[in-house]
C-alpha cells in the first residue's frame, strides 16, 4: 500500500515537473520572439494588457525604437532564473545588448502558474548594474569578450 502511494506521488511530481519545463520552454520561445521583434510595432501584442497598459508600454517601446537602433543591436541571451514569489512559480529570461543609446539588460518575467505562461514583468536596466539573477557573471555580455560596435573598430 505504501509503495503504491509513493508511486502516485512520484508520478504526480514527474508530471508536474514535465509541465513546468514545457511552460518554461514556451515562455523562453515567447521572450526570444519579443526580443527579436522589439523593433516591430505589432510586438506590443505580446505584452498582456492586464500587466502592461498600452499607454504605459507603448512609449517605452517607441523610445527604444527611436533612440536605440534595435536593428543593429549586438548581444545575446544571458541566463534564466527560476523563483517562487507569493507561492507562484516564475521564470525570468535575461538578455544583454550593446545598443546605440546605451548598453542594456532586458528581463522578461513569466508567471508559470497559469495554463500558459504569462509575461507579467518587463524590466530594462543598465548592463553595468549588478543583478542577482545572473549567478555566473562570466555569462554576462561585459565579460564575454563581445565588444561594443565602437570598440570593435579600434
Amino acid at each position: 500500500m505504501k509503495l503504491g502511494f509513493l508511486g502516485i506521488i512520484v508520478f504526480l511530481f514527474g508530471c508536474s515537473l514535465k509541465d513546468k519545463i514545457e511552460k518554461q520552454n514556451k515562455a523562453k520561445t515567447n521572450a526570444d520572439f519579443i526580443m527579436e521583434n522589439l523593433n516591430n510595432r505589432d510586438v506590443i501584442n505580446q505584452f498582456p494588457g492586464k500587466y502592461f497598459p498600452a499607454n504605459q508600454i507603448k512609449p517605452v517601446l517607441d523610445a527604444l525604437n527611436k533612440n536605440c537602433d534595435l536593428d543593429s543591436k549586438r548581444g545575446k541571451f544571458v541566463d534564466f532564473f527560476t523563483m517562487m514569489s507569493n507561492g507562484k512559480s516564475q521564470v525570468a529570461f535575461i538578455y544583454e545588448y550593446f545598443l546605440k543609446c546605451d548598453s542594456l539588460r532586458f528581463i522578461y518575467v513569466y508567471d508559470l502558474e497559469t495554463k500558459d505562461p504569462v509575461l507579467y514583468r518587463f524590466n530594462i536596466e543598465p548592463l553595468e548594474k549588478k543583478n542577482d539573477m545572473i549567478i555566473d557573471p562570466s555569462k554576462q555580455l561585459l565579460y564575454s569578450g563581445t565588444k561594443r560596435k565602437s570598440e570593435s573598430r579600434e
